[in-house]
């Protein structure tokens, strides 16, 4: 049981670190234009994220610790209070729960860093790209079957746990507890499915979970864009065919979380979401419709830190209507 669970914990911090972080995997020129267009928006460097990153570590390696604690605490507990026998399965939704868990503890402390390393105006902003970069993948995944779409709007699912809603939405408590816990399950369903089928690989190659731990420690210590995007590279090619494999149970589990989040929205917040998405700027519309042409690693994600700007809860100095859900999921405005 051990050994699965510290599977799924490697699975999740990969997750995290190397799928998570913004796409500039994508080969040819897009990618450099990308950076180089986000860095000139925001007035930053891509020295200054890389010591926000870099201050973020002890906080992703405190998660795969407290996964791997958790779970092997309470699993025997839960074993031992049960009377029905816990299969292997239901022990891996079970730590897959704690883990969702602990991505969601996330949002708080790294929007607290990000509070100190960038200025209220360059966090929001950033927050806002990653909204828009993610409801553009998920545009593109309703059409398409590249795995490489599936595989990034996966990655910004899970930073998006991590970061919490953009505070534009201006959701009430009620709805962010509820989008929260949707966001969770999505997550986690993806995550379990990925971890299975990880799983079957690794324990048939042991070598391959040293190979994939080893490489994801190079991707934390990478100093250039070059780097990483090398190291991405590599990582994928030991994963082999895991996400192409399971692209359309992924994209099926994505794109009926995506309903349920956009069911708990107003219809005044649907359409700021609109308005929010008729604004994305030429460089982020360039780049979604290279990958979507070529098909092109999206899913290296790598020059934005998970969860940077996000704000963790709704700004406590606005009043949000306090809005209760009908049939425990849509909400007024409908």
């Amino acid at each position: 049981m051990s050994h699965r669970v510290r599977i799924a914990a490697c699975t999740i911090l990969m997750t995290a670190c190397c799928a998570g972080v913004v796409f500039s995997q994508i080969e040819g020129d897009s990618g450099k234009e990308f950076n180089q267009a986000f860095y000139k928006e925001l007035q930053i460097s891509e020295d200054d994220i890389m010591q926000f990153g870099e201050s973020l570590k002890p906080m992703y390696e405190d998660m795969q610790k407290n996964i791997q604690a958790k779970a092997m605490a309470e699993i025997p507990k839960r074993m031992a209070d049960s009377s029905e026998p816990m299969t292997p399965e239901s022990a891996m939704r079970f730590g897959m729960e704690i883990a969702m868990d602990e991505l969601v503890g996330m949002q708080q402390p790294i929007n607290d860093q990000a509070r100190e390393f960038f200025s209220e105006e360059k966090r929001q902003k950033m927050h806002l790209r990653l909204f828009q970069l993610k409801e553009g993948l998920i545009d593109q995944l309703g059409s398409s079957d590249n795995p490489d779409i599936t595989q990034g709007a996966f990655g910004f699912e899970v930073i998006q746990l991590m970061g919490g809603q953009p505070d534009f939405l201006e959701l009430s408590p009620e709805q962010s507890d509820l989008i929260t816990k949707q966001q969770k399950e999505t997550s986690g369903e993806a995550m379990t499915l990925i971890t299975q089928a990880q799983m079957k690989v690794f324990m048939s190659d042991p070598a391959k979970l040293g190979e994939i731990q080893r490489l994801g420690k190079e991707f934390a210590e990478a100093q250039t864009d070059e780097e990483r995007t090398e190291i991405a590279k590599k990582i994928q090619a030991v994963q082999g065919d895991i996400f192409k494999d399971l692209a359309p149970q992924l994209k099926t589990i994505l794109l009926k979380g995506h309903e349920n989040f956009m069911r708990t929205l107003t219809d005044a917040q649907r359409a700021k979401i609109k308005s929010v998405m008729a604004e994305m700027p030429d460089y982020m519309k360039k780049l979604l419709a290279e990958a979507n042409k070529d098909g092109a690693g999206i899913s290296g994600l790598e020059s934005w830190v998970p969860g940077m700007g996000a704000p963790g809860v709704p700004n406590p100095r606005r009043e949000a209507p306090r809005q209760r859900p009908r049939g425990g999921r849509t909400f007024p405005g409908e």
